[in-house]
């Protein structure tokens, strides 16, 4: 069986609250338990969405899709170790400073079955100019059609908050670290 890739981060600056962080952690599953396609598909959209209201803060991001094999299981292992690794940004917390920005990063990847359903209809999605990539309106048209997946097709996937507690948000100095090199700057569309 051969497999596509989906990938999508999204750099985000946080409000004074925090209230963005605390509602994607609660869309995150916090158990190991199997969770059925429909769950997957709920626990996405509710991830999706809340990240579509908050689109007009995202400030970095970068997204792929391939359909090579061989990239797909290369691409997705990569985005696994953004999980699995423990390393950070910098080795304590800070106190916020008042006025001084805070940002999360928030990674969805996926291995989908190639040629499925979900697999056409997501390249269709994905079927976007290059000079287009890193438009606002382009991550929103990516989140707003994530629906098209089905969970059934898909092989593999992972989500992921960095940093996993407030405390621990990032600083704009944090993001110049080597560690967030990939992540581009999201433009407005040129009117």
């Amino acid at each position: 069986m051969s497999h596509s890739i989906f990938a999508l981060e999204l750099c985000v600056r946080l409000d004074e609250t925090g209230l963005l962080h605390k509602q994607l952690r609660q869309a995150l599953p916090l158990q190991l338990t199997r969770m059925s396609a429909g769950q997957k598909w709920q626990q996405y959209h509710h991830a999706t969405q809340l990240l579509l209201r908050n689109i007009g803060a995202a400030e970095l991001g970068c997204w792929d899709y391939f359909e090579d094999e061989e990239r797909a299981r290369n691409d997705f292992d990569m985005w696994t170790k953004g999980m699995t690794t423990a390393e950070g940004a910098r080795s304590e917390s800070r106190l916020l400073v008042a006025g001084e920005p805070r940002y999360l990063t928030f990674t969805m990847a996926f291995l989908i079955v190639k040629d499925s359903p979900s697999d056409l209809a997501l390249r269709r999605t994905c079927n976007i100019k290059e000079t287009h990539l890193w438009r606002r309106d382009v991550f929103a048209h990516l989140l707003k059609n994530f629906g098209v997946v089905s969970f059934a097709s898909v092989y593999r996937d992972v989500s992921y908050i960095i940093p996993r507690d407030p405390e621990w948000s990032l600083t704009r100095e944090d993001l110049t670290a080597k560690k967030f090199e990939y992540l581009r700057r999201i433009v407005d569309k040129q009117r």
